[in-house]
């Protein structure tokens, strides 16, 4: 059974929460932990083990956000939720970026507490798993090994979101293979590693992706003890290529210009911010026209159209993996009008949002 401490200073809001009705109709998780604010937690994280942390955001002494920069960097708690009203929202995406698993809108329901608890049990069963396959590989460690050069060129040709990640891949699976003799069960979990030390690297390059795809979701590995060699280099591709395609959407910057990389992290950080090409030109000190023509000429696309599609990503993110309402999303998206929203991501899609949402649904 996972344990968990809630951490607000309303004391009710703890007593609400923890009387509702998911709480007596899980096998995996008990309430086990109380904290009045962000430095009463941090005491008690360090005093006892917990699985998932509830914590608001706004509290006195220490609140939620630095609480949870202080259990990310100390790894106290594999598993961190902040609670926020519809005015903090902007906190909780950042918190996503510091290492928050999701966050909860307020006032709390059971059924959005339910969802969310499916989705932790998820990521904290998966957690173990890594762990156990970690212990396997430090059993291999004196007859394996692990391909570092190989895995670094594939995550940087990643992070620049160039071809040549490809071709990095099938040097990483043929190294992999000809130092195991094409062991099956040992190139898995070196593989799995790989696969894991490759993602670590792109999200902390860009740190902005959790706020368009479910990176966790993404990088799962899906071998099986049957699988041939052949099979597992066809997975292996699989993911790296469709981490590749999805980067290429975002990353159409070359590093040799500092003007259309900043402008481009700009919208990928601040998508929700009311961002535009004169707010992007003003905070780069540059001319609106001149930011224009030069963003177009390096990448091809308007800096007008890349916000758009950003936006259309972002739109499909929270669509899936959100309980705000269509018209909450589409507000934050900058549209104030709910129906024009609707039009232009059914033409961007080739269906509705409501429909999207429950075709795609991921809570």
């Amino acid at each position: 059974m996972y344990k968990v401490m809630i951490a607000d200073d309303i004391e009710i809001l703890r007593y609400d929460l923890k009387r509702m009705k998911v709480w007596s109709e899980t096998k995996d998780f008990a309430v086990e932990g109380e904290a009045e604010n962000g430095l009463d937690a941090l005491k008690k994280l360090r005093a006892s083990d917990y699985d998932l942390l509830i914590t608001d955001i706004k509290m006195p002494i220490m609140g939620g956000m630095d609480l949870l920069k202080a259990v990310s960097q100390e790894k106290l708690c594999p598993c961190v939720v902040l609670l926020s009203d519809y005015t903090e929202f902007a906190y909780a995406r950042e918190g996503l970026l510091h290492g928050a698993f999701d966050y909860l809108g307020k006032p709390i329901n059971n059924k959005d507490l339910t969802d969310l608890l499916s989705r932790v049990k998820t990521f904290l069963d998966d957690k173990k798993q890594e762990q156990d396959k970690i212990k396997q590989w430090e059993g291999l460690a004196e007859e394996a090994f692990f391909p570092a050069s190989y895995v670094e060129q594939v995550a940087s040709f990643l992070i620049k979101a160039q071809d040549d990640a490809i071709e990095a891949t099938d040097s990483l699976l043929e190294t992999v293979g000809a130092a195991l003799n094409y062991d099956v069960k040992k190139a898995t979990i070196i593989l799995e590693n790989a696969s894991k030390q490759v993602f670590t690297e792109v999200v902390k390059a860009h740190g902005w992706i959790k706020l368009y795809t479910d990176i966790d979701d993404t990088r799962k590995l899906n071998f099986s003890e049957d699988q041939s060699w052949e099979d597992i280099c066809e997975t292996v591709h699989t993911e790296f290529d469709n981490l590749l395609k999805f980067l290429k959407k975002f990353v159409i910057w070359k590093d040799t210009d500092s003007y259309v990389k900043k402008a481009c992290r700009e919208v990928l950080y601040n998508i929700e911010n009311n961002i535009s090409v004169k707010s992007i030109a003003e905070n780069l000190f540059i001319s609106k026209a001149y930011l224009s023509e030069r963003f177009k000429q390096i990448t091809g696309v308007s800096l007008s159209k890349y916000i758009f599609i950003v936006k259309m990503q972002r739109a499909k993110y929270l669509l899936t993996n959100s309980t705000l309402k269509n018209y909450e999303i589409a507000e934050i998206l900058g549209y104030n009008d709910h129906e024009y929203f609707s039009k232009v991501f059914k033409k961007n899609f080739g269906t509705s949002p409501a429909l999207f949402r429950k075709k795609n649904t991921n809570i």
